[in-house]
């Protein structure tokens, strides 16, 4: 595994990072096996959030049962829009969601908190401001902004700079190789990908940003589960946000090429995909979901996994 330094974050911080969306982290299970796995194969990084099901307490309980807590960087979500869709980012949310957060947690802190959306209506100083308090108080460590446009995050952290403040350290948008079309959640979420985004994408590649990218594999398009000449399928076996923001020609296509790498190289979709991200010139931490402890395994091994520049531009349609 390979890992990296995020301001503020005292452990290092895997490259490959445990997604806790969905699932069995979602239900509330003992999902003790997943990620003891993960700290066997080096992964010691969970992405949860307070809008994720039961996902923060089956980490809690894993983490006061297994005592492993001082093994793991811990990165949660709060002021997420509620159900009427009203924005929620402002410090009275922030700190309800992440109180409860910590205590479902069955911690004092996490090492990364994010803003899990933005609310452009609301000026940068107080979101500044209060995200400071909460580090000044020991509950957060690093903090930055899910679904923050780069010129927002760029305009936190100058105010940060011009009044003696810690400004963003980390963004979690969309990334991945397949591009995403639309907004799959339709509620305000991003993405780095296709050339609209290129602007964005030269922000976070001079200033060396770590990017926390959810659905690295397309909430599974990419993960191998479908096949390429079966893309049919994918009406049946996802739900509309997903054919919505990944069903593409295009996307196909890339699936088609990861398959072909994989085989070549005898390593998995999911791998081909991962490695695709972690080869690039963004600083990009994948954020990936595992069903199994075998899954776990394979997905922590992309980490070492080298693509040449020409397969890289392959997998990404720009070259035959």
């Amino acid at each position: 595994m390979k890992y990296l330094q995020i301001p503020s974050v005292s452990k290092p911080v895997s490259r490959i990072v445990l997604g806790a969306a969905g699932g069995r982290f979602a239900a509330g299970e003992d999902v003790s096996d997943i990620l003891e796995a993960a700290l066997d194969a080096g992964i010691n990084t969970v992405d949860t959030a307070r809008v994720y099901g039961e996902s923060e307490k089956a980490l809690g309980c894993w983490l006061e049962k297994s005592g492993a807590r001082e093994k793991v960087v811990l990165v949660t979500k709060g002021c997420h829009p509620s159900l009427a869709f009203l924005r929620r980012v402002h410090e009275k949310a922030a700190r309800e969601d992440l109180e409860k957060s910590l205590d479902l947690l069955r911690t004092d802190h996490v090492e990364v908190y994010l803003l899990h959306r933005d609310d452009p209506g609301v000026p940068v100083g107080p979101i500044v401001e209060f995200l400071n308090r909460f580090h000044e108080e020991g509950l957060i460590g690093a903090f930055g902004g899910s679904n923050w446009s780069a010129a927002r995050i760029a305009e936190a952290n100058a105010y940060a700079a011009a009044h003696g403040l810690l400004g963003f350290s980390v963004t979690s948008p969309h990334y991945s190789l397949g591009r995403q079309r639309h907004d799959p959640w339709g509620n305000g979420c991003r993405t780095l990908t296709g050339e609209p985004h290129a602007r964005e994408r030269d922000w976070y590649l001079q200033t060396g940003m770590p990017v926390l990218a959810w659905s690295s594999v397309c909430n599974g398009v990419f993960s191998g589960q479908l096949k390429s000449a079966d893309w049919g399928s994918l009406q049946k076996r996802f739900g509309l946000n997903v054919r919505w923001g990944y069903g593409s020609k295009d996307n196909q296509e890339r699936l088609r090429r990861c398959e072909e790498l994989a085989a070549q190289r005898n390593v998995t979709v999911a791998q081909i995909t991962l490695a695709w991200l972690l080869n690039g010139e963004l600083n990009v931490l994948p954020i990936v979901r595992a069903s199994s402890p075998q899954r776990v395994f394979e997905n922590a091994a992309a980490a070492d996994l080298s693509l040449t520049e020409k397969e890289m531009r392959y997998l990404d349609l720009q070259a035959d």
